[in-house]
């Protein structure tokens, strides 16, 4: 996938300063961006975010019971 000596497109992180993120922490994520084959931040995003609402869901009765309502009402539309 990966030829010897691949090196990842520098990033910016001008993506993630849309979201407000502080400086600090778009560093941390650009250097796990690189150090994720260069995977594009959007994907390291939406990862993060999925594990983030598995760990609550099953942590949290309450809010899984209020994420299902919300769910079951979306696709009732």
């Amino acid at each position: 996938m990966y030829g010897v000596g691949w090196m990842p497109k520098e990033s910016s992180g001008s993506r993630l300063k849309a979201f407000g993120l502080d400086d600090e922490l778009i560093e941390r994520v650009c250097d796990f961006r690189d150090a994720y084959f260069g995977a594009q931040e959007n994907r390291i995003v939406a990862e993060a975010l999925e594990h983030f609402m598995r760990v609550r869901l099953d942590a949290e009765p309450e809010v899984k019971l209020r994420y299902d309502q919300a769910r079951s009402a979306r696709f009732k539309k």
